[in-house]
């Protein structure tokens, strides 16, 4: 039987500027062939990548011919989400009647999660250029498939130079959102939603990624940008000393923020969240102890915040209304008791958040740390839930999603059930067990849906 092979013609070379460009749809044409077909499916870049700053220097991009069939993207059709609530496993426990909470849909706007656990983002280093590939489809489609209500992909820089290293996904150029749509329909497919982290590393940026060895040429060390800059503000002696950003630039990255949702908006995202936590560049200019200026960004919590105020503006205006916003923040330096200087903490959390839902936040995720080498971390089970207790508290109208080391169903739900949080992020839990959803239902005594393909796997 002959089979109709869609052949995918793209263009020889695109290239990237400042200016924002539509995304390229290529054309369709069609072939016929009885014997196999040889499938190029990769995209090779030019080495003569190397721009790694905002100028206008135009950037090269280099398109394989891509070859395809309508066939490789049919999907089982899941009528009820994986890791929906179907009923209780032992109807004669006691409470069995009671859906638990981690197991009840959450509405936020037009999004509605299946249950309320948040794969948080964690950084996988496996990026070329900024682009995702099959790792993150595999990886992030996982995840969905054994049941999270919302899944939240890493760290995504707004621009080449905001990424933590070499090897960080980016949503900088149009180019970067074919393999974005691809995760993410596959991810909707499933019955789950997926969202990715905005986000721009500042001082901790060009750093070598913990698994393999890029070219120094990858690298950017002579353009680590942070709120204020010099060798007495590297993280620590194995970073980069970063240079302060002008105030043109600070507007040049908002507005990168801005076309970043823009780009998640066309690859079709249910959701994108702000990074404003873990030292990076919105954390850097929010703490006193990273951000020195004497401008209107710095100095007053109010113009600390400033920028933050303004991404939050810009991702919003760029971004379907009808659709959340997230933002992640750490609540606390955790130096209070090593250093004699102000730092961040809970209070200057707590307005924060107050801000943030007026300028169109709607889910506050609260971690903690990252901004200094000196920090003093106590981790142990539920150790950052305090930081969410207390926003949800002090603003009970916003959403709170809480994190750090919730390891099961029961602590979970014990965290909805006091009211100290709406949503439960996992992170790290996810890495040691892609079915935590699944388990969580068991010790819950929920039976949760599996999905189709995966159902033999109850009995």
């Amino acid at each position: 039987m002959a089979i109709t092979p869609r052949v995918l013609f793209y263009k020889n070379t695109l290239r990237l500027s400042t200016t924002p460009t539509s995304f390229f749809t290529p054309t369709i044409r069609t072939i016929r062939s009885t014997q196999p077909l040889l499938v190029a499916s990769r995209l090779s870049l030019l080495r003569t990548y190397t721009s790694h700053n905002m100028s206008s220097t135009p950037i090269t991009y280099e398109k394989e011919q891509l070859y395809g069939y309508p066939q490789e993207r049919f999907v089982v059709e899941q009528p009820t989400a994986p890791g929906a609530y179907l009923g209780p496993i032992d109807a004669s426990k006691p409470g069995a009647d009671k859906i638990p909470l981690l197991f009840q849909p959450l509405k936020i706007k037009d999004l509605t999660l299946a249950n309320r656990v948040i794969v948080a983002p964690m950084c996988m280093y496996s990026s070329k250029d900024g682009f995702m590939s099959n790792f993150h489809l595999a990886h992030l489609g996982s995840y969905a498939i054994h049941g999270a209500g919302l899944v939240l992909a890493e760290a995504t820089a707004v621009e080449p130079r905001g990424r933590i290293s070499p090897q960080d996904v980016g949503i900088w150029s149009d180019d970067h959102i074919h393999k974005l749509q691809e995760v993410a329909e596959f991810i909707q497919s499933q019955g789950s939603k997926i969202g990715i982290q905005l986000a721009h590393a500042g001082r901790k940026a060009s750093m070598r990624p913990p698994y393999s060895a890029p070219e120094e040429s990858d690298y950017w060390r002579d353009d680590v940008v942070a709120p204020s800059g010099g060798e007495a503000l590297k993280w620590d002696e194995t970073f980069v000393a970063p240079r302060e950003l002008s105030v043109e630039e600070i507007h040049q990255v908002v507005k990168a923020f801005g076309a970043g949702a823009a780009r998640a908006a066309k690859a079709g995202l249910d959701t994108v969240e702000i990074h404003g936590a873990h030292g990076y560049l919105i954390h850097n200019f929010l703490s006193p102890v990273t951000n020195k200026r004497t401008d209107n960004y710095g100095g007053s919590l109010e113009n600390r915040a400033r920028i933050l105020l303004e991404v939050i503006k810009e991702v919003r205006e760029n971004f379907p209304k009808e659709k959340p916003i997230f933002l992640r923040v750490s609540a606390s330096d955790l130096v209070e008791d090593v250093i004699d200087e102000p730092s961040w903490d809970i209070e200057q959390t707590v307005q924060i958040a107050k801000w943030a839902k007026d300028a169109g936040v709607d889910v506050f995720h609260v971690s903690s740390g990252g901004n200094v080498a000196k920090q003093q971390i106590k981790a142990f089970p539920g150790y950052q839930v305090p930081f969410a207790e207390r926003v949800k508290k002090e603003v009970p109208d916003l959403l709170v999603a809480a994190v750090g080391i919730i390891t099961g169903g029961k602590q979970a739900e014990e965290v909805l059930n006091q009211e100290k949080a709406d949503l439960i992020a996992v992170a790290r839990g996810f890495l040691r067990d892609p079915h935590f959803v699944l388990n969580a239902a068991k010790e819950l005594n929920v039976k949760a849906k599996f999905s189709q393909q995966y159902e033999r796997g109850r009995r």
